[in-house]
């Protein structure tokens, strides 16, 4: 017989290595591998961190109040992404706007419980570039407020008591006084306190009504009432009177710690103090939900 032909065999051994290599790669004309994608994406981001860079603020130390405007210097902010948050260590600048690709400015938040820190300043641009400065800005106590804020933070829980004292059961007048001296007010006969030494104060130092009537004979302090707490600043002093309907004055004392203007037009404020100790008492809150009817008046300083 013949021999037979190898020829079909042949074939069928080619069109199975064709069905392999398209099994194993030949599909991919016109589509990506997972890992090619990642490692795309991946060069991309580290291309846009390249092209974005922070290298330095001025100034680069500021108020623990925040409100400074400063320059933040680098590259890449004015390119195809656009800078969609400057943040100096947690918490986000209030406001910022880009001069040009080397530059822009922002204003500071306040520094985290009104701390002295060294924060990293950190630029986000829409495309997920995040660049940062590390220990970019520093916080300090540079002005009155500063010096009573920090004060007050650093002693809203853990009492001064070596230096002050605690009165019992109301303390926060005592609280509110020391932090008015941390600002730079000075004692005097009418206004002071020896209670952890000798005992003796005044009863502006201590009394709802007393210490009101002090704040009101001050050059330096202006009343305003519930209704104009637009004009409300951190570091003013709040007084308020559970229960107005008894004519019985002030009942209570807190330093304002915290302003937001809300999108809505209203003002929320924050309190920090002592009796009900707390860094952040919201002000609505005390007066509706924990003692319904209250109300309040702030004595502004200046």
């Amino acid at each position: 017989m013949p021999p037979r032909s190898t020829r079909p065999f042949t074939l069928l051994i080619g069109a199975l290595a064709v069905c392999t290599l398209a099994l194993t790669g030949c599909v991919a004309s016109g589509s990506t591998s997972e890992s090619a994608v990642s490692a795309d994406g991946a060069a991309q981001a580290a291309a846009a961190t390249e092209r974005v860079s922070v290298e330095a603020v001025s100034p680069a130390t500021g108020s623990l109040t925040g409100g400074a405007e400063v320059t933040v210097t680098g590259a890449g902010f004015d390119g195809d992404s656009v800078v969609t948050a400057v943040q100096f260590g947690t918490e986000a600048a209030p406001s910022f706007a880009v001069v040009d690709d080397g530059s822009l400015t922002a204003v500071t938040p306040a520094s985290v419980d009104y701390a002295v820190a060294s924060v990293p300043v950190t630029v986000t641009l829409d495309d997920g570039s995040v660049v940062t400065l590390e220990n970019g800005f520093g916080y300090e106590i540079q002005t009155p407020v500063d010096s009573q804020m920090n004060y007050a933070f650093t002693y809203w829980k853990d009492y001064n008591l070596a230096e002050w004292g605690q009165f019992p059961d109301n303390d926060c007048g005592n609280f509110v006084n020391q932090a008015m001296l941390a600002r730079g007010w000075t004692q005097s006969d009418d206004w002071f306190s020896e209670y952890a030494t000798t005992g003796d104060y005044s009863y502006s130092w201590i009394r709802g009504n007393e210490m009101d009537a002090y704040y009101a004979s001050r050059p330096d302090t202006t009343r305003l009432e519930l209704t104009q707490r637009d004009q409300v600043k951190v570091g003013d002093v709040a007084m308020f009177d559970w229960d107005p309907q008894n004519d019985n004055g002030v009942d209570h004392t807190m330093i304002v710690s915290k302003v937001t203007k809300n999108l809505d037009g209203t003002t929320s404020i924050k309190l920090v103090g002592h009796t009900v100790d707390a860094q952040y008492r919201d002000l609505d809150t005390a007066i509706t939900v924990e003692n319904p009817g209250g109300t309040a008046h702030f004595w502004s300083i200046a």
